[in-house]
C-alpha cells in the first residue's frame, strides 16, 4: 500500500527557551547531537538545554582531527559504537545500521533501512540519517519514492529519492531510529560522562588510522603541526576550530552545573571556563583576514593559543581524575568500559 507521512511539527524549529541561540553550530555542519536533540524535543523526551544533552551523552568531549584539518574531522569517529552509547546514556533505546555503499549487499541494506525509517516515522519519531552530515528524516512519500529530510538546525525540506539513500559524496551510509525512552538517574549519568571525558582524552579511536588522524590529547599537537607546515585549507581548518570552540563552550556550560558531584569540580569548572575563553581568542584570530592569507606571524599566534588550550584541557582532565579517583581506579585499563 502506498503511504505518505510528514512530521510537520518536527520540521518546524522547536520553540523552547535558549534553543535558537544554543543550537546554531559554529561549523555549519549538523552533528549527531544536533539531530538527536531535535528529535528528543519533538517527542518531549527531554526538557534539558542542548549543552546538557551534549554533555550527558559524552559526545561533547569528542576531539578528533585529521592531520590536514579538513571538515571530515568533525564526523570522524566510530558512529556505531559512540552513537549507541550516547543514546543509551540518556535512556534511549535505538536501532541502527551503517556500512559502505560500494559493498555488493548495499541494495539489501538500503531496502531494509527504508523500511525501518518509514516505520519509525509512522510511530511519530524522526530518524537520524547520514547525508554528508547528520540530518533528520521527517517523512516519506511512497508515490514519489522520496524521503523528506531536513538539516538539524533548519526547517528547509529536501527530497531524497529512495534510491539515493546511502549514496553520499563519501561511501559511508548510516541511520539510527530512536525506539523508546526510559527515566535515568541524571546525576549518575553526569558523573559517568566525566569519566568518559577522560577516556576520550586518553584513547585513540581504533577505527581511525594513526597516520591520518589524532584523537584526544594528541589532537592539539596535530593541529599545531598542520598549521606550522601549512598543509591545510584555511576555510576547512576554520570550520574545524569553530566546531571545537562551540563544543568547548558547551562543556563549560555543562560542567558549570555539576559542582555538587565532587569537591574537585571547582577546579574542573575553572579549567573548562579558561579553555572556552582560549577558544574564543582562537576564533577571533581565525576570523581575521590575516588567517585567510596565512600570514606567518598571525598563524604563530594561533599555534601559541592552541598549545595553551591543550595544556588547559589536560588540566581539566587531571582535575576530573582527582575528583573521581576510586571510580577511575577501579576500571584499571578500561576507563571507558568499551
Amino acid at each position: 500500500m502506498m503511504r505518505t507521512k510528514l512530521l510537520l511539527d518536527l520540521i518546524q524549529c522547536p520553540q523552547v527557551p535558549g534553543y535558537a541561540s544554543e543550537h546554531i553550530p559554529w561549523s555549519g555542519v549538523g552533528s549527531y547531537t544536533d539531530a538527536m536533540y531535535r528529535i528528543l524535543l519533538h517527542r518531549k523526551w527531554t526538557d534539558l538545554p542542548r549543552h546538557m544533552i551534549a554533555g550527558m551523552t559524552a559526545s561533547v568531549f569528542q576531539l578528533v582531527v585529521d592531520r590536514r584539518l579538513t571538515t571530515e574531522s568533525i564526523s570522524a569517529y566510530n558512529w556505531m559504537a559512540e552513537n549507541f552509547v550516547a543514546a543509551d546514556f540518556i535512556g534511549i533505546t535505538t536501532g541502527q545500521h551503517g556500512g559502505f555503499s560500494f559493498e555488493p549487499t548495499f541494495p539489501l541494506y538500503q531496502k531494509q533501512a527504508l523500511l525501518d525509517i518509514k516505520a519509525s516515522i509512522d510511530r511519530g519519531v524522526g530518524a537520524i540519517v547520514w547525508h554528508d552530515q547528520f540530518v533528520i528524516c521527517a517523512g516519506y512519500d511512497d508515490g514519489e519514492q522520496v524521503l523528506f529530510i531536513c538539516e538539524s538546525n533548519g526547517n528547509k525540506v529536501i527530497h531524497l529519492p529512495y534510491d539515493s539513500f546511502g549514496r553520499n559524496s563519501t561511501p559511508y551510509w548510516y541511520y539510527q531510529v530512536l525506539e523508546s525512552h526510559k527515566s535515568i538517574d541524571q546525576w549518575e549519568v553526569c558523573k559517568e560522562s566525566l569519566i568518559q571525558a577522560v577516556y576520550k582524552w586518553e584513547t585513540h579511536d581504533y577505527m581511525l588510522p594513526h597516520h591520518d588522524y589524532a584523537c584526544g590529547a594528541a589532537a592539539y599537537a596535530a593541529i599545531a603541526d598542520a598549521l606550522e607546515s601549512g598543509t591545510y585549507e584555511t576555510d576547512q581548518a576554520a570550520g574545524v576550530l569553530r566546531y571545537y570552540a562551540k563544543s568547548r563552550q558547551d562543556i563549560a556550560s555543562y560542567v558549570g552545573g555539576l559542582g555538587h558531584l565532587s569537591d574537585q569540580m571547582i577546579h574542573v569548572i575553572r579549567e573548562y571556563v579558561l579553555l572556552s575563553d582560549l577558544y574564543t581568542q582562537i576564533m577571533e584570530k581565525v576570523e581575521d583576514s590575516a588567517w585567510d592569507a596565512k600570514e606567518q606571524g598571525h598563524v604563530q599566534r594561533v599555534i601559541h593559543l592552541i598549545a595553551k588550550a591543550g595544556e588547559t584541557e589536560q588540566c581539566a582532565i587531571d582535575a576530573i581524575k582527582h575528583g573521581f579517583p576510586e571510580t577511575i581506579g577501579n576500571r584499571f585499563e578500561d576507563i571507558g568500559l568499551r
